[in-house]
């Protein structure tokens, strides 16, 4: 059987307070009770990358992307809502062209 490498390569110390650890703990007994059982290292993982993901300066974070898709919903708003007021500018013109006459 072919060994599959570890994708955790890269070590790290990582220091909490008795608090965190007794949270991290709980969460891990609750997980485990409901038969999903994990790890401390698998908690401080997932709350590391969802801790990433969230940062907006973090290019390719769900929240950078989230805030690039904002801003360009903004923009089509903006012109959808400048385009809706010309062509009503316009329907308006045509009909006192037409009751002038």
């Amino acid at each position: 059987m072919k060994k599959i490498p570890n994708p955790y390569s890269e070590r790290m110390t990582l220091n909490l307070t008795p608090n965190q650890m007794r949270r991290l703990e709980e969460i891990r007994n609750v997980r485990s009770r409901v038969g999903n059982f994990v790890s401390k290292n698998d908690l401080v993982r997932d709350a590391v990358n969802y801790y990433l993901a969230s940062q907006e300066d973090l290019p390719g974070s769900r929240r950078a992307i989230a805030k690039g898709i904002e801003s360009k919903v903004d923009t089509l708003d903006a012109k959808v809502e400048a385009l809706t007021t010309q062509f009503t500018d316009f329907v308006n013109s045509i009909r006192r062209r037409r009751e002038g006459q």
